[in-house]
């Protein structure tokens, strides 16, 4: 019995012994192993590390005119744990007193708002009130700096001063998701990030660099003194090329019209003015697009969200008859000045393929086939060549090909060719697909701006790169147009140009009175491509104002001027316009009139020369 009782005794000594040791190491590692651990975990509770989001930067036109700015507003923030009960009574009572400055709101709203944001997880400050004006905040700051625990946050908000001019080149920013939180993690604290344009294109730039501060704070979060702090640093301007006077008055000619406009510099790829038609105000987006206007805008038969510069894809109809000039000057055994019979229609697989004048253009060699926009002339010569080789020369110019332009999301386009058909349709070419595919029809699909890049490669000789951005903070941008074209090519570029002078400046061409008013010297070609078939069979065709307006034609016109010293391009197209030379020539006409009135060419009708920009 007395052995059992000493074992017990043992037993309860050693679990005692134990429970000591154990005891003395957690003190151990408490004090000695863990001890900084826990110093830099109550220093944390002590300190409060605050983000400061930077300032985006701004976007101007090529002569400092804002594009897209900022306006202070203020947001009114609370620190955390103000919902822990202890501290409840102190958040309602801060929340009342906002309420009697800003009735708009309720206090149950508010706290809710606040509750909603205040967990263990978070360390910033709760905003209650997102936004709140300048003038406000000055008619209320006396009262509202008394609290000691209500924080009057200055913030940047977008402000685009020119509405919707130039919408869908400078874009608009949006509330950043997860996504691009994850992508870009700055926009965790400057909460915006660009989604269209510009704005988006080169949003790494405009966000800046976060600042943050040290501060010290009491057990209910009340600052107490400043330990450090680094600014944030603005995001970068950025200088576009964008004229807005001239881009003001793109907007007004278009007025009323669908469709897309392009003036670019045809030397260097500066783009001067570019709408996308029908517009939209950036306006709308700025702290979130309401149901009403996102609806207006989403179901718009229209489309006004689509970039239709870059993104807008139509057949280019006539538009491309130089590009297929040259390729048949390569490739059809024939030169400028030879004459081929060009009758009312060619019969085809028992098709017949009439030319736009019913009663056909008799003979005609390249130069009046571009000033008259001779449709049989291509129709003839596109049989004796490899389609194959005219698809290449049309993309060595610049179709079917991204441009590069610094937009998001370009689309690229369809040169039609054998390979392409057979690739994308598993189907043979025919000598119909040349035929229809010789006028930009067909599967031909273009964007404007492939059009204006390829009008600048006519003009000057080399394929520009076109782009919006001059420069940003203080980096000019450098951009080299590309030399593409071979040795026999180049002969050929005045041999187009010419042909393209003929079809706005000597009677007879497609555009000739239509541009009549016009102030500048002006080269140009039109183009009318059909969105719905016509019978072949018609020699009585029906007439475009005839038609319902989504079955019109889209109308084309390109062109450059001065037409005897190339600078500037003009490219336009006017959906359902119908005539390319009847919608599109009185509109370029008063686009070039808008240039000279800003002195970027000479008047043709005076000997005094304006300096250009």
């Amino acid at each position: 019995m007395d052995i059992i009782i000493i074992k017990r005794l043992i037993f309860i000594f050693c679990i005692f012994v134990l429970f000591w040791l154990i005891l003395l190491v957690r003190i151990f590692n408490l004090s000695i192993i863990d001890n900084q651990y826990y110093q830099e975990q109550a220093t944390k509770n002590v300190l409060r590390d605050e983000v400061i989001a930077p300032i985006r930067g701004q976007i101007f036109d090529r002569n400092g005119e804002p594009l897209a700015t900022n306006n202070i507003v203020f947001s009114l923030t609370f620190p955390p744990r103000l919902s822990l009960p202890a501290n409840l009574p102190i958040l309602e009572q801060e929340i009342q007193k906002l309420i009697e400055f800003f009735p708009q709101y309720t206090k149950e709203e508010l706290i809710a708002k606040y509750k909603q944001k205040d967990t263990s997880y978070n360390h910033d400050l709760i905003s209650v009130i997102d936004f709140v004006e300048h003038s406000l905040i000055l008619k209320y700051y006396p009262q509202l700096s008394q609290s000691e625990f209500l924080r009057i946050t200055p913030l940047a908000r977008r402000y685009y001063p020119h509405n919707q001019s130039a919408s869908h080149i400078i874009g608009y920013i949006g509330k950043a998701n997860s996504q691009d939180i994850d992508k870009q993690p700055i926009t965790k604290y400057t909460k915006n990030i660009g989604k269209e344009g510009l704005e988006r294109q080169y949003d790494i730039f405009l966000q800046g660099q976060l600042g943050n501060r040290i501060v010290k704070m009491d057990a209910l979060n009340r600052e107490i003194d400043i330990i450090s702090h680094k600014e944030a640093i603005e995001g970068s301007n950025i200088t576009t090329t964008l004229d807005i006077q001239l881009q003001k008055s793109m907007d007004k000619i278009f007025e009323g019209k669908n469709g897309a406009a392009i003036i670019m510099d045809a030397t260097n790829g500066e783009i001067l003015a570019a709408g996308s038609y029908p517009e939209y105000n950036l306006n709308y987006f700025v702290g979130g697009i309401s149901y009403k206007n996102w609806n207006a805008l989403r179901d718009s038969p229209y489309k006004p969200l689509i970039n239709k510069i870059v993104n807008g894809l139509y057949p280019p109809g006539s538009v491309v008859k130089m590009g297929m000039g040259l390729a048949f000057l390569e490739y059809a055994k024939i030169d400028e000045n030879e004459e081929i019979i060009t009758p009312a229609f060619i019969e085809s697989g028992g098709r017949k393929f009439r030319d736009w004048k019913k009663e056909g253009h008799g003979k005609s060699n390249l130069y009046k086939a571009i000033k008259r926009s001779v449709d049989v002339y291509f129709y003839l010569l596109s049989q004796k060549v490899d389609f194959e080789n005219v698809a290449d020369v049309l993309k060595q110019m610049g179709l079917g090909e991204k441009t590069g332009v610094d937009l998001p999301n370009e689309s690229k386009g369809i040169v039609p060719s054998p390979s392409y058909k057979m690739q994308r349709l598993k189907q043979k070419w025919y000598d119909g697909d040349s035929i229809i595919s010789s006028i930009g029809q067909g599967m031909f699909l273009t964007t404007p701006l492939q059009i204006a890049n390829y009008t600048a490669l006519i003009a000057s000789g080399k394929l520009p790169i076109p782009h919006f951005a001059k420069q940003i903070g203080n980096d000019k941008l450098k951009y080299s147009p590309k030399d593409v074209l071979n040795d026999f090519q180049k002969t050929k570029m005045e041999v187009l140009r010419e042909g393209m002078r003929q079809v706005c400046s000597q009677s007879g061409g497609t555009a000739y009175y239509a541009t009549m008013e016009s102030k500048a010297y002006l080269a140009c070609k039109t183009g009318t491509a059909q969105v719905v078939g016509i019978s072949q069979e018609d020699k009585e065709r029906i007439k475009e104002e005839e038609m319902d307006y989504f079955h019109r034609s889209q109308a084309w016109i390109t062109g450059f001027l001065p037409a005897d010293n190339p600078k500037y391009v003009i490219t336009l197209l006017v959906e359902h316009g119908g005539s390319g030379s009847g919608t599109g020539g009185p509109i370029l006409a008063k686009l070039a009139n808008a240039m000279v009135d800003l002195g970027y060419v000479p008047n043709k009708n005076t000997t005094q020369k304006k300096e250009t920009r």
